[in-house]
């Protein structure tokens, strides 16, 4: 992820999501392709479909970053 200010981009072969609700009961937004931080919400904007999330931080619940796949090798447990 690159910053610049208050808006973040993730890089085209990494792979952000965000999970908005609480425990066991969050929505994904998968395929972000950016961020922007604001005193009250953040506002993400999805790859898949351009469309553009705004979230307040009480309903974040979480986040997840995957770097590109292949290269790692085999892991326990995965195949």
């Amino acid at each position: 992820m690159e910053r610049d200010g208050s808006e973040y981009t993730v890089a085209e072969d990494y792979n952000l999501s965000l999970y908005i609700g609480k425990p066991g009961q969050a929505m994904e937004v998968s395929e972000v392709a950016g961020l922007r931080l604001d005193e009250a919400f953040c506002e993400a904007t999805s790859r898949e479909h351009g469309t553009v999330y705004y979230v307040e931080y009480s309903s974040l619940h979480g986040l997840c970053v995957r770097p590109p796949s292949g290269g790692g090798g085999r892991r326990t447990g995965f195949s």
